[in-house]
């Protein structure tokens, strides 16, 4: 006689570009009890277990309470897994150029032999996460990448929503061109990457185009960063409504107007270095790309992404 079932794991996966302001968000909402955030998994395996980093609760990787606890429920302990194999399926598998085949699996329902094992460890860390957090109704996952996201809503054991989340695309491309301390890391590589502004828009432009079609497979919101900024409380509300948590039980009462106390240990895997800032965070729009970004780049980014510039409601103008 079979046991009672299983209910999947409810994961709200927050996606988008970098910069796109989704450690604020993914901070505010691990402000909730129904939630857990775990940041970024997709580079959990070189971060976390190879290079032993800060987690968002400020202690290394290996001696975080919680990942040591995870490694443990979900492989016997991380020195159990073959890392080097993860780390070849994660940059063989979850890879924007590898939409096309994730996108097979989705229609077909089958996944190849490589997929279905990288999926599978992708999982095993989340629902043990889950176990070690004591079962909290949602885990925030902010990877961002359309692939990581499109990969995780194939496992049956995950009930994934999506937070597609989307800011101008000259305040994206302005951001990741400036030099950003990594404060999780020491010597070598202690800078945040830096990109062409034609990368980022061609990114931008792709990434929201695949998001637009995930949304059609799962539950999903989509955000303008702006619009949050301009009311938090509002767009909180609408995501508690995307992952099941009734206007009655969303406590906000640590968002004061533009200030929010997050004082919730947040155990997030890489990210922007907001995560390890104080417990204070004050709520102001970064609009500084509007007179740092040369003319010349703000023509071609707003030329490269005109049509979903224009249907997101950004003007084409400064």
């Amino acid at each position: 006689m079979s046991g009672p079932a299983v209910s999947p794991q409810k994961v709200l996966f927050i996606g988008g570009l970098g910069r796109s302001g989704s450690t604020l968000i993914e901070k505010l909402l691990n402000q909730l009890p129904q939630t857990f955030s775990v940041g970024e998994t997709i580079h959990l395996w070189e971060r976390g277990v190879e290079n032993d980093e800060l987690c968002g609760c400020g202690v290394r990787f290996s001696r975080c309470p919680h990942w040591s606890a995870v490694g443990q429920q979900a492989f016997g302990g991380w020195d159990q897994i073959d890392l080097e194999q993860i780390v070849h399926l994660r940059w063989a598998i979850d890879r924007s150029r590898k939409l096309p085949w994730i996108a097979r699996a989705h229609h077909t329902g089958m996944l190849s032999h490589r997929q279905a094992t990288y999926v599978r460890y992708l999982s095993d860390v989340l629902l043990a996460s889950a176990k070690v957090a004591g079962h909290p109704q949602v885990l925030l996952e902010s990877s961002k990448h359309l692939s990581t996201a499109a990969l995780l809503a194939l496992d049956p054991a995950l009930d994934v929503r999506l937070l597609h989340l989307v800011r101008d695309p000259r305040g994206v491309a302005y951001s990741w061109t400036k030099q950003i301390e990594r404060p999780e890391v020491t010597g070598d590589n202690t800078l945040m990457p830096t990109y062409r502004i034609s990368r980022t828009a061609g990114r931008w432009f792709t990434d929201n185009l695949g998001f637009e079609a995930l949304a059609r497979q799962v539950p999903s919101l989509r955000m303008r960063y702006e619009d949050f900024l301009a009311d938090p409380n509002q767009w909180l509300s609408q995501i508690g409504s995307l992952i099941d948590i009734s206007p009655k039980d969303l406590d906000l009462d640590f968002l004061q107007g533009r200030t929010a106390t997050v004082d919730a240990p947040m155990h997030s895997v890489a990210g922007n270095p907001l995560r390890f800032e104080g417990s204070c965070v004050t709520l102001t729009a970064d609009d500084a790309w509007r007179s740092k970004l040369p003319t010349t780049d703000f023509r071609l980014v707003t030329t490269m992404t005109a049509p979903m510039l224009a249907g997101y409601g950004y003007s084409l103008k400064a």
